[in-house]
C-alpha cells in the first residue's frame, strides 16, 4: 500500500508552502513588473487571493467526499470513462509540472554555477533524486519535506540579510501609479506562482485532524505564508532595482545576492542557489508522486506498483528534459504550462464542484 499512515496538519502546511515556492522565487517580480511595474507586489497579493479561492473550491470538493481522494471520487461525479480521462490529464499535468521545475532550475544552475556541466547530467541528477523520494509513501515524503523546511528558513535569512542596503524606498511611490488595470492583469502571472495547493485534491482524506475545517485553516495558513514570502521578495527586489532594470533581469534575486558582500561567505548567490536546490526538489518530487497516483487510476483497476509508475514517469521527464538544451524553448514551454495550470488547478476543480452540486440537488 502506498498510503500507510496519515499526515499531520503541520506536515500539510510544509507540503503546500514548499510545493508553491519552487523556482518562482528567483524570477519574482520580473514577469509582473513588465505589466504592473513597481505595483507588482499588489499583483502578488491579488494572485494569492485567487489561489485562496481555488483552495476553497478544492476543499469543498474534498469535504463532499471526505474518505476518498479525487482519483476515486471523480468516477462518482463524471462516470468511469470521463473519470479515467481526467485522471490521465491530471497525471500528464503533474508530470509536466515536474518537468517544468527540473528544466527551469537546471537552466538556472547551468547559467549561474555549472557552466561546463553537460545538460543531461543536471537533468539526470535532479530527476534521479526526485524519483527516489517520490517512490516513497506520502508519510515519508511529508517527513522529508518537513525537514527541508529548515533549508527554506536558511534561505529566508540569506535573503533578509542581503536585501537591504543601497536601494531606494522611493521606488514604491506613488503607490498605484500604473492604475488598477495593469495590477489586475499582473495578478494572472502572479497566480501561476501559487500553483501547488491542488495537492489537497489527493491528500485530503489522508490528513489527520479532529475537524475537517482544520484542513481549510491549514491550507489558508500555508497560502498566506507563501503570499507574505512572495510579497517580501517583491519588496526587496523593487527596493533594489528600477523598473527598467527589472524588465531586463530574469532572476533579480540572484543579482542582489551576487552584489552583496558578506565577510563570512564569499559568494552568497552560490550558497543560496545550492541550498534552494533542496527546496526546488520538493516541488519536483511532489508532482512526480502525484502524477504516479493519478496514473494508477486510469485503468479498470488501481495499479499497485507505485515505484514502477514513478520511475516510468521520471524516465519520460528525463528524456523530454534533454531536448531543452536550446534555452529559447523553455519560455515557450513555460507559456504552455501556465495555460494548462490555470485549466487544471482552477478550471477542472470548479467544473467538478458544479457538477457535484447539481447531481446532489437532483438527487434530493
Amino acid at each position: 500500500m502506498i498510503q500507510l499512515k496519515k499526515i499531520s496538519i503541520n506536515q500539510l502546511i510544509c507540503l503546500v508552502v514548499l510545493n508553491q515556492v519552487g523556482v518562482s522565487v528567483l524570477s519574482i517580480p520580473y514577469k509582473m513588473s513588465q505589466i504592473s511595474g513597481y505595483d507588482s507586489w499588489m499583483s502578488l497579493i491579488i494572485g494569492g487571493i485567487i489561489a485562496q479561492i481555488g483552495i476553497l473550491v478544492v476543499y469543498q470538493l474534498g469535504k463532499n467526499y471526505p474518505d476518498r481522494s479525487i482519483q476515486q471520487y471523480i468516477f462518482s461525479i463524471t462516470g468511469k470513462p470521463i473519470g479515467m480521462i481526467i485522471n490521465l490529464l491530471f497525471a500528464a499535468y503533474c508530470a509536466e509540472s515536474c518537468l517544468m521545475v527540473v528544466v527551469s532550475y537546471s537552466d538556472v544552475i547551468n547559467r549561474w554555477l555549472l557552466f561546463e556541466t553537460p545538460w543531461f547530467v543536471l537533468i539526470g541528477l535532479m530527476t534521479l533524486i526526485a524519483g527516489y523520494i517520490a517512490s516513497s509513501t506520502l508519510r515519508s515524503i511529508s517527513t522529508i519535506t518537513q525537514s527541508i523546511m529548515l533549508m527554506f528558513f536558511v534561505c529566508f535569512v540569506i535573503i533578509f540579510i542581503s536585501g537591504f542596503g543601497n536601494g531606494d524606498i522611493r521606488h514604491f511611490l506613488p503607490i498605484g501609479t500604473h492604475g488598477i488595470a495593469p495590477i489586475l492583469k499582473g495578478s494572472i502571472p502572479a497566480f501561476w506562482a501559487y500553483a501547488g495547493y491542488e495537492l489537497l485534491l489527493y491528500v485530503f482524506p489522508y490528513v489527520k485532524c479532529k475537524k475537517k475545517k482544520n484542513i481549510l485553516v491549514a491550507m489558508s495558513v500555508a497560502n498566506g505564508l507563501t503570499t507574505l514570502f512572495y510579497v517580501f521578495i517583491a519588496f526587496i527586489v523593487t527596493y533594489n532595482f528600477s523598473e527598467k532594470q527589472l524588465n531586463l533581469i530574469p532572476e533579480p534575486m540572484i543579482f542582489i545576492l551576487r552584489k552583496f558582500r558578506w565577510p563570512v561567505v564569499q559568494s552568497l548567490d552560490i550558497l543560496f542557489i545550492t541550498i534552494w536546490l533542496s527546496v526546488t526538489l520538493v516541488t519536483a518530487y511532489i508532482y512526480l508522486f502525484l502524477s504516479a497516483r493519478y496514473l494508477a487510476f486510469i485503468g479498470s483497476k488501481e495499479i499497485r506498483n507505485h515505484s514502477l509508475l514513478v520511475w516510468s514517469i521520471a524516465i519520460l521527464c528525463f528524456v523530454a528534459g534533454i531536448f531543452f538544451t536550446q534555452r529559447q524553448w523553455i519560455p515557450k514551454f513555460s507559456e504552455y504550462h501556465n495555460i494548462s495550470t490555470a485549466i487544471m488547478i482552477m478550471g477542472v476543480p470548479t467544473v467538478l464542484l458544479l457538477i457535484s452540486f447539481v447531481k446532489e440537488k437532483v438527487a434530493n
